[in-house]
């Protein structure tokens, strides 16, 4: 049987149709998914105050930096796997938008969950008396590139410091607990330490240290200075007193965090700009 030519161009055109159309409703955030409520739109967008609170130590925690008061459907994804992984574990979102948006989502993970937990993170009050309050204070992040990003950098580095356990940024995805491993980070390259998963016990010397380094290094022209790079200098001992004693940490080969060996949480999740980038 012959097919014809102009059959397989159809064919062809609808497949790609098809495949593009599947990106975009992978790749495409809840808010661009459903449109924002306007006048007769028929439905209206609630949300929910969150409280601040505390979490308990040496738990799971992760973080929504931006001010968003929404996730998109993957980092959901994230909050559930890290539950899901953790069950013995306490494992808190924070959110600096007071508020949340009320989807089925969110009370779907919340009743399933009895270990998770979601409070609004109170800035002012997160750095006060910490070793970043001036910084905070000064606003030097707006100074930044990417002031958003480098706030949520400093955020991370105070909230593992003050609670300890495991660190998820919100596009790592768990496929098994972290609760057995030691003093860990992963590895995004033989050039770089990754800063998106990371486990450390509270107040640890190196994470005192990636707080100094930030305090007085702070960089917003370079998108990974204050992340990778930064863990990376502090790791090799770029940023260590000749008498400091940092010990009890490692870092696994990047087969055992990141899948293959990929070049950092770029590759799994498109369009995360690259250190230095």
């Amino acid at each position: 049987m012959r097919i014809k030519r102009g059959s397989v161009v159809l064919m062809a055109v609808l497949y790609a149709l098809g495949t593009c159309t599947m990106w975009l409703i992978y790749t495409m955030s809840p808010r661009e998914l459903i449109p924002e409520p306007s006048s007769g739109a028929g439905f209206e967008v609630v949300t929910v105050r969150l409280e601040v609170g505390e979490p308990e130590e040496e738990g799971v925690l992760l973080l929504e930096g931006y001010g968003q008061p929404h996730l998109t459907y993957r980092m959901w994804c994230t909050v559930e796997a890290a539950a899901l992984r953790h069950p013995d574990l306490p494992v808190t979102l924070f959110m600096t938008s007071p508020v949340i948006r009320q989807s089925p989502l969110l009370l779907d993970l919340t009743t399933r969950f009895s270990n998770l937990r979601i409070f609004h993170l109170n800035l002012t009050q997160a750095f006060h008396g910490s070793r970043l309050e001036g910084w905070y204070t000064r606003r030097k992040w707006e100074d930044s590139q990417w002031p958003l990003s480098h706030l949520t950098d400093g955020i991370r580095w105070l909230l593992l410091w003050k609670y300890g356990g495991v660190y998820l940024d919100l596009d790592a995805l768990v496929l098994r607990s972290l609760a057995h491993l030691p003093n860990c980070a992963a590895r995004e390259s033989e050039r770089y330490v990754a800063a998106g998963v990371l486990k450390f016990t509270r107040a640890h010397p190196l994470l005192r240290a990636c707080l100094n380094h930030f305090a007085r290094h702070f960089n917003g022209h370079v998108w990974g200075a204050n992340g990778p790079e930064l863990l990376t200098q502090v790791w090799t001992g770029a940023s260590l007193r000749p008498s400091s004693k940092v010990s009890g940490y490692h870092h696994p080969s990047p087969t055992s965090l990141l899948p293959r060996g990929l070049v950092g949480l770029a590759a799994i999740c498109p369009g995360r700009p690259r250190p230095g980038e």
